[in-house]
């Protein structure tokens, strides 16, 4: 996790949730301080939201809303504890919402990544989409689980189209072997079936003239597109194969 030398607190919540606080990792930290922090910020008005809404999103049975509310108190008490113990507040309360709240010793993967993704003027970093979205929470309601698996989708979404203008944009010719092979390997990592990385790739493997990696990286693409989706490589990259290697060894 990226995080300045002023914060000694670090969260995860792409990929593995986990805190971490003055290089220590936290043990038992309550799922639910995972789940409201995520709500809050991509479901909230500036982070904010009313305690009904929070209740209804975590423990969506409309019949008992008495009991919801009454779990939506004891998970705010709880978040309170573990925010006191380590001597930070991300996630405060009133009678009617539940909001995020700044803190200069908080670093939040989730947050930066969504700053980076809604201002087109930020690079996005290789590695900043280390998982889906809090990828070992499970066991949710279903509301809560059809609005984190449609944000799962749109994080994904908008971070393959940044990494996709990283490949057009102007500055891509400039970009070194390693540079582009990095980036190509990034898009790989989230979506293993996108045939213009291993393009890349391929390119990247006939330039140092290695044709055993090239053959490697085609027949993972090859790989990939019949397992994930039941279709054949496309024409495009066929070519662009059979060309790079009839250059390597002529």
């Amino acid at each position: 996790m990226i995080h300045s030398a002023n914060t000694r607190i670090a969260i995860s919540t792409v990929g593995s949730c986990v805190i971490v606080v003055d290089g220590k990792v936290v043990s038992g930290v309550p799922t639910i301080f995972y789940k409201v922090a995520a709500y809050l910020l991509l479901a909230g008005t500036n982070g904010s939201v009313t305690r009904q809404r929070l209740w209804s999103a975590l423990w969506s049975d409309p019949r008992d809303a008495d009991r919801a509310a009454a779990n939506l108190r004891r998970s705010l008490a709880r978040i309170r504890a573990l925010q006191a113990k380590y001597g930070f507040t991300l996630i405060e309360s009133n009678f009617h919402t539940v909001y995020l709240v700044e803190d200069a010793q908080v670093s939040w993967d989730l947050k930066r990544l969504w700053g980076i993704l809604l201002d087109q003027g930020q690079p996005v970093r290789l590695g900043s989409y280390p998982g889906e979205l809090l990828a070992d929470i499970h066991d949710s309601g279903p509301e809560f689980e059809d609005w984190l698996g449609t944000w799962r989708e749109t994080l994904r979404g908008r971070f393959l189209d940044r990494l996709a203008q990283s490949i057009s944009d102007e500055s891509w010719a400039s970009k070194n072997g390693p540079a582009r092979r990095a980036l190509a390997q990034e898009i790989l990592s989230v979506d293993p079936c996108n045939e213009e990385a291993f393009r890349i790739l391929m390119i990247d493997a006939a330039a140092s003239r290695n044709a055993a990696r090239l053959k490697q990286v085609y027949q993972r693409c090859e790989t990939e597109l019949r397992h994930e989706l039941n279709v054949a490589i496309s024409a495009e990259t066929r070519t662009l194969y059979e060309g790079l290697m009839r250059s390597i060894t002529n």
